[in-house]
């Protein structure tokens, strides 16, 4: 028995129907989740306690009006006693500076990031204490050896951003290795 063509085409139709709904139903939930997804790792905040994700800036700070050093000593120094004859600075990084023996030679590093650096003697020059103390007037954290024999040694310092709890924190660690050639 033969059906009538208007009814077929209705099951066809209604067939066609619901392939096409089992089909984008699975895909519109694809979507959802994706987008979803992606949302996960960004935020459009812009209101206080934001944090930019650019490079950062000296002078960071964790507590309305308080200014974070970043230097790994707590110790405020005062200019020192006796001028530097070698003063390195971010700037001369990745290159290789020359000093004599009996040299005083200066690392200044800026505030406003976390900074890590020697904290012993390294090859033939010899870490002054305080190491990595705060130097309010030149707005740096002064990291000071004197020479004491001939060579080259190699000295890293790393820099981290400085976060207060529960702020969003760049991510990033900032090398800056110095090479001192000491004849």
């Amino acid at each position: 028995m033969r059906r009538p063509n208007n009814i077929r085409h209705k099951i066809n139709s209604c067939i066609i129907r619901r392939q096409s709904f089992s089909f984008i139903v699975p895909l519109v939930l694809l979507l959802v989740l994706l987008f979803t997804l992606a949302a996960c790792g960004s935020s459009t905040t812009t209101g206080a306690g934001s944090t930019p994700t650019s490079a950062p800036t000296t002078g960071a700070t964790t507590a309305p009006g308080k200014i974070t050093s970043g230097c790994p000593n707590s110790t405020i120094g005062t200019p020192p006693q006796k001028t530097p004859n070698v003063t390195l600075r971010v700037a001369n990084s990745n290159s290789t500076s020359t000093a004599h023996k009996g040299d005083l030679i200066e690392i200044q590093l800026p505030f406003g990031q976390q900074w890590t650096g020697p904290t012993a003697s390294q090859g033939a020059l010899e870490l002054q204490s305080p190491s990595g103390y705060a130097s309010t007037t030149l707005k740096m954290c002064i990291w000071q050896f004197v020479a004491q024999g001939t060579g080259t040694s190699q000295l890293s310092f790393t820099g981290r951003p400085i976060c207060g709890a529960g702020q969003l924190c760049p991510q990033y660690i900032q090398n800056v290795p110095f090479t001192i050639e000491v004849k």
